[in-house]
């Protein structure tokens, strides 16, 4: 096994390598390296060795407003911003790490220590704010590796760390194990908006379901507004997002033509877990009689807009703002809009 930088200049006297540049000289190095040098070299810094990594994380550390997770067969993949840093098992007490510049390998470094670890303990050197963490930006774009997620949660506890996120991306359709991503998406304060997103693979009504049992499995989503992309209602015949997908607050986009857009309104006003739909078609107003259609379903309209109309839930204080939109064409309906609201107290 080879030495560890370290130790070998520890034991040697003669073996002198960067690690051994006093203090004040590897930061006059630094200065001449960029104004970004210590974004840009944060990783690179950190894996060079043990006293380069407490120089690195004395400085503050740097803001990234988006992280992506992926695993693969041989390990992960996490980016920051357009940081592409791979981790890697080499043996069972070394990790290979790799850190990308526009998609090549610009530093491989051998590391002494179980991957995972060194990967949670980087996206731990930039979370672990003691002033918490605002993150814009989440992506979980395949499954994640269930004992990484176990290492980041054990990491998070023992910070106590605070972090909100503004938006997560989860690509459904390429994640099977529902478990981990639920422990990754839980150890955060807060998150504001998630959608569903489609991936670059072909999705077919036999997807569909899997995809759902997938997301249902995710407790994480409970009480948060979850948007699904229109890719996936395109190719939902049957409506299974609307019917069988348990978590509370949805929000869909369809594209119907016809009878089925005006078909399925009454499903959605039905839904205990709609919040938003929006309804893309292609009508005309005299040859469907939509809006009289509306009314017969209890939806009334409001004076002042005659595109307007408004869904009272029944025994709920709350109601469906029902928004007829005529775009392009006149005399044509465009598009549905069905909103969830309170009623004013």
């Amino acid at each position: 096994m080879p030495p560890k930088l370290d130790e070998a200049s520890q034991n040697n006297q003669k073996y002198r390598t960067i690690t051994d540049l006093p203090v004040h000289v590897f930061e006059e190095i630094c200065g001449h390296l960029g104004d970004n040098y210590q974004k840009e070299y944060w990783f690179t810094f950190r894996h060079v060795s043990k006293s380069f990594r407490n120089v690195v994380d004395s400085w503050n550390p740097p803001k990234f407003e988006k992280i992506e997770f992926s695993s693969t067969a041989r390990g992960l993949v996490i980016h920051f911003d357009g940081y592409r840093v791979s981790y890697f098992r080499k043996s069972k007490n070394w990790s290979e790490i790799n850190i990308h510049n526009n998609n090549e390998i610009a530093y491989s470094i051998n590391q002494y220590g179980n991957f995972r670890d060194l990967a949670a303990d980087d996206l731990m050197s930039v979370l672990a704010s003691p002033g918490g963490y605002k993150l814009q930006k989440l992506i979980i774009s395949e499954n994640i590796d269930n004992r990484f997620a176990q290492r980041l949660s054990d990491k998070f506890k023992a910070a106590g760390t605070n972090i909100d996120v503004n938006h997560v991306d989860l690509y459904a359709a390429k994640i099977t194990y529902p478990i981990p991503v639920n422990n990754i998406l839980n150890l955060f304060r807060s998150i504001k908006k998630i959608d569903i997103k489609a991936s670059k693979q072909r999705i077919t009504q036999r997807h569909i379901k899997p995809m759902i049992d997938t997301i249902n499995g995710i407790d994480a989503f409970r009480g948060r507004v979850v948007k699904i992309d229109r890719f996936f209602t395109d190719k939902d015949d049957k409506f299974l997002f609307l019917f069988d997908l348990k978590i509370p607050k949805i929000a869909l986009e369809y594209w119907l033509r016809g009878h089925r857009a005006i078909d399925i309104v009454p499903s959605l006003l039905k839904s205990p877990n709609l919040e938003y739909c929006r309804v893309g078609t292609c009508i005309q107003r005299r040859d469907f009689e939509f809006e009289e259609y509306l009314k017969e379903l209890g939806a009334k309209n409001v004076p002042e807009n005659r595109d307007l109309y408004k869904y009272q839930i029944p025994n709920s204080d709350e109601f469906f703002e029902i928004r007829v939109e005529e775009k392009h064409r006149i005399g044509h309906i465009s598009g549905i809009y069905i909103e969830r609201k309170s009623n004013p107290a």
